[in-house]
């Protein structure tokens, strides 16, 4: 393996300023600085982890919970942060949120981890309180509740974001618009459905209780969104729409709507949340809002390092969305009103 010194000396500079550029941390002119990176580059280099955690008393490990990383929604938050952290010689280990409080515990004193990033603070909550994290670790929230976070977060306007796709549905005609969501929240933290609520009041529309699907736990495959539109298409009620909370519950919902005899859109008109890669290639291709899921990894992890850095001030940065129109609304003749 190639020494610290030996890229010192094909760079013409200390070792010292070898470890200034690579641990990023010290002044060192952008000419040295370039002749440092052209060494590491050319001779393979890469600063020995374990020497560097004992010189600097840190295991240079930081620790990610998340519910889920099947849907590409967390995986690419999850890329964003690795993104960052490697970029700074951290590692990163991913905890899939199924532990009791036991396992937490256990993860939390066990391990010598640096700080912990929380893309999924609902479920974790119900088992270890969120300000009891302050306690442990530092601690960076991916925030998707309503209200303000008790820990430093990083936040996307999603009430904004399901008014802005339940009006889209509105203006085009859609009077019977099936909500799905998840019930892990009450109303009063879920803003995509506050978000939906919030634009039917805007419009002097009433919502059916019979539109508002909710589904268990915090499943959110296209099964689930299948699964769950199946059991309102086996009520008969009648709707023209679909507002779903997630890309992957709207692309479940096509394919029930599909096994039916229902087209989309022209019986019925479906739009997602996320802005999922597969969003655009599905037929017909979906509707939805995009969310900057890398740029969010990257924030989060920015956030832990201003924590890690002993920042006395309060982190957040919170993502506006933006409507991605495609081809899977369709507008009703009826519709009278203009956006």
């Amino acid at each position: 393996m190639t020494s610290r010194r030996e890229v010192a000396r094909q760079a013409k500079v200390s070792p010292t300023t070898v470890s200034r550029v690579t641990n990023g941390n010290g002044y060192v002119s952008p000419e040295a600085r370039r002749r440092v990176l052209d060494a590491v580059r050319e001779l393979n280099y890469f600063p020995n982890k374990t020497a560097r955690s004992l010189r600097m008393q840190s295991s240079m490990e930081i620790a990610c919970i998340t519910h889920n990383i099947v849907n590409p929604f967390y995986g690419e938050m999850v890329l964003g942060i690795e993104e960052v952290a490697v970029r700074h010689g951290y590692s990163l280990s991913i905890y899939i949120e199924n532990f009791d409080e036991r396992d937490y515990q256990r993860m939390f004193h066990e391990n010598s981890y640096e700080g912990l990033i929380v893309l999924s603070p609902v479920e974790l909550n119900r088992v270890l309180g969120l300000s009891e994290l302050k306690e442990v670790l530092p601690t960076v929230v991916y925030w998707d509740w309503s209200g303000e976070s008790p820990l430093s977060a990083v936040t996307v306007d999603l009430r904004t974001a399901m008014r802005q796709l339940t009006n889209h549905l509105i203006v085009r005609g859609h009077r019977d618009i099936v909500f799905l969501g998840h019930e892990t929240m009450t109303p009063e933290e879920n803003p995509r459905y506050l978000g939906y609520l919030d634009a039917h009041a805007e419009r002097g529309l009433s919502v059916s209780s019979e539109n508002v699907q909710l589904v268990e736990g915090w499943h959110d495959s296209s099964t689930d969104g299948y699964q769950f539109l199946r059991k309102v298409l086996q009520r008969h009620s009648p709707f023209t729409a679909v507002a779903a909370s997630t890309d992957m519950l709207a692309i479940g919902a096509m394919k029930a709507l599909a096994e039916f005899g229902l087209r989309v859109p022209e019986d019925v008109s479906v739009v997602g949340c996320d802005n999922l890669e597969l969003s655009a290639l599905v037929t017909p291709s979906l509707t939805t809002v995009n969310i900057p899921r890398r740029a969010i990894g990257r924030a989060l992890m920015n956030a832990l390092l201003n924590k890690l850095g002993n920042s006395s001030e309060a982190y957040e940065t919170q993502f506006d969305t933006t409507l991605v129109l495609r081809d899977s609304v369709r507008t009703v003749p009826r519709v009278a009103m203009e956006e």
